[in-house]
């Protein structure tokens, strides 16, 4: 009698299937993951750079989970200026994490936002469209992650 196989059609199902996981190959899964989304949050933060003013302050993190998870912000105080840009906002509470959305898909369209870069819609400047380059090498490398992680389970 052939194995049952399931087919996961969202990422809840995928979470519910994955929970279920022995702790040795989720622990091994995790391992993985981070290590996928850590090269992915490295590129992003090369590329933050390169996109200068507020961005090069974004920081890209990657996190321990069963999925490759990265996570985009600070609450690092935000500079009230920089190379080629400064902010009109004021107030000594404003974080780094207050101008992530505007740092990646750009603005301009008010007078708040003249600090970033101009508007791309859903394009953004670093972290999508490094997320987009690399979707494949992701996908890959987390299927081979995967099937190790149920091979050691049998």
């Amino acid at each position: 009698m052939p194995a049952k196989t399931t087919t996961y059609t969202t990422v809840k199902g995928l979470n519910r299937a994955l929970a279920r996981l022995p702790k040795e190959a989720s622990a091994e899964l995790r391992t993985a993951a981070k290590a996928i989304a850590s090269e992915i949050a490295q590129e992003a933060t090369a590329r933050a750079k390169t996109v200068g003013g507020v961005a090069k302050f974004v920081t890209v993190r990657a996190y321990r989970d069963r999925v490759p998870t990265i996570r985009m912000g600070s609450t690092a105080k935000l500079p009230t200026s920089g190379e080629g840009w400064t902010h009109s906002r004021d107030g000594a509470r404003q974080t780094i994490g207050d101008v992530i959305w505007g740092a990646e898909f750009g603005g301009q369209a008010r007078d708040v936002t003249q600090q970033f870069m101009p508007h791309l819609g859903r394009t953004g400047y670093f972290m999508w469209p490094t997320v987009r380059d690399r979707s494949d090498w992701m996908q890959d490398r987390y299927s081979e992650a995967l099937l190790k992680a149920l091979e050691d389970t049998k």
